[in-house]
């Protein structure tokens, strides 16, 4: 790959990186709101995090967010009072799953999520042919991406 081509995905992709990030803040602090019971925006992104990790236990929660278990506990303790989480015990009933609640998920709002929202901005915008190239470089991307987790593991 020459220089250029190197240096415009580079800045390409952080364009396209800053403003997922700016509309999903948007988003999340459009849900989240000033109203009471609501949840924070670091209580969000943790209680997202149960849900996106498929029901972890206490401890793979606070390993992946690489906090403290007093931290985690912390942390899912005040979800589940609000309640946002459930902590189901285990078969071998040694530990407790984490999984959110029916209340969070109409906080979480995936049938209107970002990638639909991408996906109808892109179908009008691209034809066919080019929508297939884009769907084939996000398979390849997501293939990279779940080589590299398994190196992490």
């Amino acid at each position: 790959m020459n220089a250029d081509t190197k240096m415009n995905i580079e800045r390409d992709f952080e364009i396209i990186y800053n403003e997922f990030r700016l509309q999903l803040y948007k988003h999340i602090f459009g849900i989240i709101g000033e109203r009471s019971g609501s949840l924070s925006a670091t209580e969000y992104f943790s209680a997202e995090v149960v849900y996106l990790l498929g029901n972890p236990t206490v401890t793979e929660f606070a390993d992946y967010l690489n906090i403290s278990s007093p931290n985690a506990a912390y942390k899912v303790r005040s979800l589940i009072e609000k309640g946002y989480l459930v902590k189901t015990q285990t078969d071998d009933k040694r530990s407790y799953r984490l999984s959110v609640t029916d209340k969070f998920t109409k906080y979480y709002h995936k049938e209107d999520s970002y990638g639909t929202y991408i996906t109808k901005m892109l179908e009008e915008r691209l034809n066919d042919e080019e929508l297939e190239y884009v769907s084939r470089i996000f398979r390849r991307y997501i293939e990279q991406i779940n080589i590299e987790k398994k190196k992490e593991d």
